[in-house]
C-alpha cells in the first residue's frame, strides 16, 4: 500500500530519472540514422528506456511505471513457481520495502531479475546460457559482471571428474563468450556513438563519493571529529567530498577486493554454495562501492529472498533505504541558496549503512558448507545434459587441489 501511495506523492523525484530515460530513448530510437547512446548507462539500457518514449511525457512516465510493475509481478510469479509462495512473498516484501519510490520509476528491477535468472541457470547447471546472460546483463547495468567468477567456480565444481583439459576448455569457452558479448556491445556502442558509447565506464571513473555510500558515511563520521567534508551536486547525484575522500575510497576498494576474494574462496573450497556466493558478491559490492543510490538495493532483493528467505534484519535495511529516499531527501536536504545536508539526513544514511554492513558480515560468516555430493536437479520433464551432471561420490579435483595447496 505504501508503494502504491508513493506513486502519487508530490515531488520531482518521480519525473527526474524517467525524464532522463525518455531523453536518452528519443535520442537513440528517434534518430536511428544518427543515434545517440546514454552518457552514463550501458548501451542496452536504451531497451527499457524505450517505454518512457511512448506518447507525450506524462503517458511515457505511466508506460514506464507499468512496464516495471509488470516485470516486478513477473518476478513474483517466477519465484513462486521456482521456490514456493514463501520466497515469492519475501521477494515482494523486500522489493516494495526498499523501492516504493524507485521500483516503478527506475529501471534497476530489470538487471536485478537478470541476476536472478543467472542464479536460476546456475542451479540447473545450464552454464552455456549463464555466460551470455551475464554479458547481456552487463550491457544493461554493469554490476552483473561481478557474477562471472561465481559462475566460473560453480561451473568448475559441477564439471568435476571430467578431466583437467576438458574442464579448462569449458571454463575458457564460457568466459570468452561473456567477454565477447560485453566487449562487442561496448565496441559497437562506441562505433555508433563515439562520444557516449563508453559512457557507462568513463562516467564513473572520476565521480565523487556518493552521499548514500558506506565510504561517505566514513567521511561523515570523520567530520564529527573535525575532518572537514562538504556536500556537492555532481554527476547528477548528491555527493560528499573532503579531506578523507581518497582514504574512504581506498578503504572501500580494499574492502571490495578482500570481500570478493573471501566469497569466492569459500565457494571454491565448498564452504558456500553458488546461491550464497551470488548474494554475498552483490552485498560486498553494495557495501564497498563509492557510488550507491537508493535503487541499487533492488539489485539484491530478488536473490536474497530466494537464497536467504525472510529475515527481519534485511527488512529493516530495506525500510531504512525507503526512509532515506524519498522522505529524507525531501525534508532533510536544503537545496538553496546552497546545498546542505542536515545531520539527521546523514545519520539516517549512516544507520542504514551500519546495519547493511553488519548484516552483510553476518551473512558472509554464517553461510553453511555445501553438501559433499548431491544429485543434479531435474528441470520439468527434461533432463540435465550429461556434461553438466554431477554424480554422488565423484572427486573434486579443483577444490581438492586448492585445499591441499
Amino acid at each position: 500500500m505504501g508503494a502504491l501511495v508513493s506513486v502519487w506523492l508530490p515531488g520531482d523525484w518521480r519525473q527526474a530519472d524517467v525524464a532522463l530515460y525518455r531523453t536518452d530513448a528519443l535520442a537513440f530510437w528517434g534518430h536511428l540514422a544518427h543515434p545517440s547512446l546514454p552518457h552514463e548507462y550501458p548501451p542496452l539500457a536504451v531497451i527499457p528506456f524505450a517505454l518512457a518514449a511512448i506518447g507525450p511525457p506524462s503517458v511515457g512516465q505511466d508506460c514506464f511505471a507499468l512496464g516495471m510493475a509488470a516485470l516486478f509481478v513477473l518476478g513474483f510469479v517466477a519465484i513462486r513457481r521456482w521456490k514456493g509462495s514463501s520466497r515469492a512473498w519475501t521477494y515482494g516484501a523486500y522489493a516494495l520495502a526498499a523501492g516504493p519510490a524507485t521500483l516503478l520509476f527506475r529501471y534497476d528491477i530489470v538487471p536485478a531479475l537478470m541476476a536472478l535468472g543467472c542464479l536460476w541457470l546456475i542451479e540447473r547447471r545450464r552454464f552455456a546460457a549463464t555466460y551470455p546472460l551475464i554479458g547481456l546483463g552487463t550491457l544493461v547495468k554493469l554490476f552483473p559482471l561481478a557474477l562471472l567468477p561465481v559462475t566460473v567456480i560453480a561451473h568448475a565444481r559441477a564439471a568435476r571428474g571430467r578431466g583437467t583439459g576438458v574442464l579448462i576448455r569449458g571454463l575458457a569457452a564460457g568466459v570468452i563468450v561473456c567477454a565477447v558479448i560485453v566487449a562487442g556491445g561496448f565496441a559497437l556502442g562506441h562505433v555508433i556513438d563515439p562520444a557516449h558509447g563508453l559512457g557507462a565506464i568513463t562516467y564513473n571513473v572520476d565521480r565523487p563519493v556518493q552521499v548514500e555510500s558506506v565510504p561517505a558515511t566514513l567521511m561523515w563520521l570523520g567530520s564529527l571529529v573535525g575532518v572537514p567534508a562538504h556536500p556537492v551536486y555532481a554527476s547528477v547525484s548528491y555527493d560528499l567530498v573532503g579531506s578523507l575522500s581518497g582514504v574512504a575510497s581506498a578503504a572501500g576498494d580494499l574492502a571490495l577486493v578482500v570481500g570478493m576474494l573471501w566469497v569466492w574462496w569459500r565457494q571454491l573450497t565448498g564452504r558456500m554454495d553458488a546461491g550464497h556466493a551470488v548474494v554475498g558478491t552483490l552485498l560486498v559490492l553494495l557495501c564497498t562501492t563509492g557510488v550507491l543510490s537508493t535503487q541499487f538495493l533492488l539489485w539484491v532483493a530478488p536473490v536474497l529472498a530466494v537464497v536467504e528467505g525472510f529475515r527481519y534484519r534485511w527488512l529493516a535495511v530495506f525500510l531504512l533505504t525507503a526512509l532515506i529516499f524519498p522522505v529524507l531527501y525531501q525534508v532533510a536536504v536544503e537545496y538553496s541558496p546552497v546545498l546542505r545536508y542536515s545531520w539527521w539526513f546523514l545519520a539516517g544514511i549512516g544507520a542504514r549503512n551500519v546495519l547493511l554492513v553488519v548484516c552483510t558480515v553476518w551473512f558472509l560468516i554464517s553461510s553453511g558448507r555445501v553438501p559433499a555430493a548431491h544429485p543434479a536437479p531435474s528441470v520439468g520433464t527434461g533432463h540435465v545434459p550429461s556434461e553438466d551432471r554431477v554424480e554422488p561420490g565423484e572427486p573434486e579435483p579443483l577444490a581438492s587441489l586448492v585445499t591441499t595447496a
